[in-house]
């Protein structure tokens, strides 16, 4: 079938328009399809050694913000914003010792409310107090993101499919704990993922399942 001359150059626009729509739509296309491949490979929403974090921690995205409203850091553009207010003292520097891991992220700075190295160390001792109990091995958890601005938060949207641009990581109170770090250590998983539990059900926290490893917490 052969389109009318004069029919042309609306389809060209239309074909234009959907070109735009898609690419602009682009990071959240690739969300999308990493959660669709992340589900199907990893078997019960990808939890992997941690089998019930999925049904546990379901505390979503939209909870996380409503906690954050009134809360928090103003965002920063950029990391020399977070600098000045660890220089000012309005945040602290979470560094690794023997209790838990800071992993070095790209995307993030490891500066928090205080509230949130106090709510770390309440984590530590129940998370030791259970390995006592259990008489099990304590080994430290890992921190694999922290605090973020509004420059990074654009760039990980376009690698993470769970990096979205209203992020709670921008107010200081967000932090990500990854269970993979536990390796085949499941009774310190187990251990670790009971004490998180209650001091949820305590309302200390939420947290988010999310597939990429880790489990996203906000400090209320």
């Amino acid at each position: 079938m052969i389109l009318p001359k004069k029919h042309i150059p609306l389809i060209t626009i239309f074909l234009a328009l959907l070109f735009l729509i898609a690419y602009q739509n682009k990071a959240s296309i690739k969300r999308k399809v990493r959660i669709l491949i992340g589900y199907k490979s990893n078997g019960y929403g990808g939890s992997g050694n941690c089998p019930d974090c999925y049904l546990l921690f379901t505390d979503n995205v939209k909870t996380h913000e409503k906690a954050l409203i009134n809360e928090g850091i103003k965002p920063q553009d950029d990391f020399k914003g977070l600098e000045k207010l660890l220089d000012l003292g309005i945040l602290n520097k979470l560094k690794t010792n023997s209790s838990y891991i800071v992993r070095n992220a790209k995307y993030s700075r490891p500066y928090v409310l205080p509230e949130v190295q106090i709510f770390l160390n309440k984590l530590v001792d129940n998370y030791k107090n259970q390995c006592k109990n259990e008489n099990i091995n304590y080994m430290p958890f890992t921190i694999t993101s922290v605090t973020r601005s509004l420059e990074s938060v654009n760039e990980l949207e376009e690698n993470n499919s769970n990096a979205i641009k209203n992020s709670a990581h921008l107010k200081g109170k967000t932090i990500d704990i990854s269970y993979r770090a536990f390796n085949k250590n499941s009774s310190q998983t187990k251990a670790f993922i009971k004490v998180l539990n209650e001091l949820r059900k305590d309302n200390n926290c939420f947290v988010k399942f999310e597939r990429n490893g880790c489990l996203h917490i906000t400090i209320i």
